[in-house]
């Protein structure tokens, strides 16, 4: 079994950092307890420069310190026994703070690939299914977990016998499941995973 894990709104915690550095930075009352409800951010905060706001924040001490979603222990247990691979949608310039953030938490991991479904002007950035095709060995069972359905439907239709999960998250509550198996949290997936 191999595992191909995104990384943001699953094991990295990118919104609540965002959301604190819009308030901080820009709408100083934006409530605490606000919670996007779309993937994109220019329909959140659309009085905003996104793009402006997106490349301060990356460029931020607080990008490559983003908080943990899951438990490192149970990653790393999950990582001595299973070939673990890391897909997250990033441009080429942010894969160092990536991989420092990463190492801060001390994930044990077999390799960060950049893919996604946005390709950040770059004819040349894989999909993630793509970059799974790199990385897996014939015969062994895809087990991929993203919170993004473009991503989930990518993987599904190049991969049909892989299982595919999509993580919760506000901004996919309204997306009818597609083939996908929809988790709540990370010790859901491990327990669903492990169970089959």
């Amino acid at each position: 079994m191999e595992f191909f894990l995104d990384v943001d709104g699953v094991i990295l915690d990118f919104e609540t950092s965002f959301i604190d550095f819009v308030r901080d930075q820009y709408l100083p009352d934006l409530p605490a307890d606000y919670v996007p409800q779309s993937w994109e951010m220019a329909n959140e905060f659309k009085d905003l420069d996104i793009v402006e706001v997106w490349g301060s924040f990356v460029d931020s001490d607080r990008f490559a310190r983003l908080d943990l979603l899951i438990e490192a222990e149970s990653f790393n247990r999950l990582s001595k026994q299973y070939a673990v691979y890391l897909i997250t949608n990033l441009p080429v310039s942010q894969y160092n703070n990536r991989k420092k953030n990463l190492d801060l938490h001390q994930l044990v991991y077999r390799e960060l690939t950049l893919a996604g479904h946005f390709n950040f002007g770059d004819e040349s950035y894989p999909s993630k299914s793509a970059a799974i095709e790199k990385l897996h060995y014939n015969g062994e069972r895809i087990v991929f977990l993203d919170d993004h359905p473009a991503n989930c439907r990518d993987v599904k239709t190049a991969f049909s016998d892989s299982e595919v999960y999509l993580m919760s998250r506000p901004h996919n509550l309204g997306i009818r499941d597609e083939g996908w198996i929809r988790v709540e949290h990370w010790d859901d997936f491990m327990e669903r995973v492990l169970s089959r």
